[in-house]
């Protein structure tokens, strides 16, 4: 798979997970959100870490604060950032949920400004606020109306722990970048999958959240989806485009889901946008093309970014 056909099954899957994390959580037979995320990335990382070692072998020049640095990036992309807008799911609509979470780019692009030494340019700065603009009013409807997405959470609530979830997957995005340039992505990808199981492990351990099995058919066929697709084959491009792409443009994906998000939860389980949240993704679509444009002959960092310095 190129580069361009990993960015596409980021876009796809992570559209899509969402919608199978509801699926898992609700219901009679629902599991919960520990249960979920350990089993998917227990799973996960196992998979992808022994088809890693088994094509790669392990890395040569692999330092302390090289794996330090990835469990910590693992502890901020699956502790944090996926884990929390997960627990949405339960009390919120999959397509709130992807909708709100369009300004990861935002804050992936501040953050490569302040720690990665990266410059954000006018039309940069531009292209990013417009997505704000888009996201506002995606959310604008749910605020208004009370409850985010039909849901039955409080929205301002419920806003504040997916903005810290996009603060914790944009800060592991661009913390991971020096690791992505070095080391196989799915050994990556394993080894942070694994930090993040063994970190809520500890919580599930501590808040005694027993595992049950009393799950149902669609639960479960939910639930191959995200280890499959999410914890699996998404996992490995993202770090594949994170390797390949400036941090900006590997975070586009944000923006996408919401259209794959929205359309999914429309047709599967009902869930209807209100016409301004439909607006505000044609603006979200828009910011994305204001992003790629000024940087179409240098999307791809490493030596051709220095190139054009």
């Amino acid at each position: 798979m190129g580069a361009y056909g990993h960015l596409v099954a980021i876009y796809l899957i992570w559209g899509s997970t969402y919608l199978a994390s509801k699926i898992c959580l609700s219901g009679p037979h629902a599991m919960s959100v520990l249960q979920l995320q350990i089993t998917r990335e227990i799973i996960g990382a196992s998979v992808l870490g022994a088809l890693s070692l088994l094509r790669h072998g392990w890395p040569a020049g692999v330092r302390g604060r090289d794996i330090g640095l990835c469990l910590f990036c693992g502890v901020l992309l699956w502790c944090g950032g996926n884990t929390l807008a997960t627990a949405c799911a339960r009390y919120t609509s999959s397509g709130f949920i992807v909708m709100a979470m369009g300004v990861i780019p935002l804050w992936t692009a501040l953050f490569d400004s302040l720690f990665g030494g990266g410059r954000i340019s006018r039309r940069m700065v531009l292209s990013l606020l417009t997505g704000l603009a888009g996201l506002a009013m995606v959310v604008w409807p749910t605020f208004h109306g009370g409850q985010a997405g039909n849901g039955q959470g409080h929205p301002l609530l419920i806003m504040l722990v997916l903005q810290l979830g996009a603060m914790s997957w944009a800060a592991g995005t661009v913390l991971q970048r020096p690791l992505a340039a070095r080391f196989p992505g799915g050994l990556i990808a394993s080894a942070q999958l694994a930090t993040g199981a063994v970190g809520l492990s500890c919580v599930a351990l501590a808040i005694h959240d027993v595992p049950h099995f009393d799950v149902g058919p669609q639960q479960w066929g939910a639930l191959a989806f995200l280890v499959l697709f999410g914890s699996v084959i998404a996992p490995s491009s993202y770090v594949a485009v994170v390797r390949t792409f400036r941090p900006e443009i590997a975070s586009t994906f944000a923006y996408v889901n919401p259209i794959v998000g929205v359309c999914l939860g429309s047709l599967i389980l009902g869930e209807r946008p209100a016409l301004l949240s439909l607006v505000g993704m044609v603006v979200i679509l828009g910011s994305v093309a204001l992003l790629l444009l000024p940087t179409r002959l240098n999307i791809f960092g490493g030596a051709g970014r220095r190139k054009t310095a």
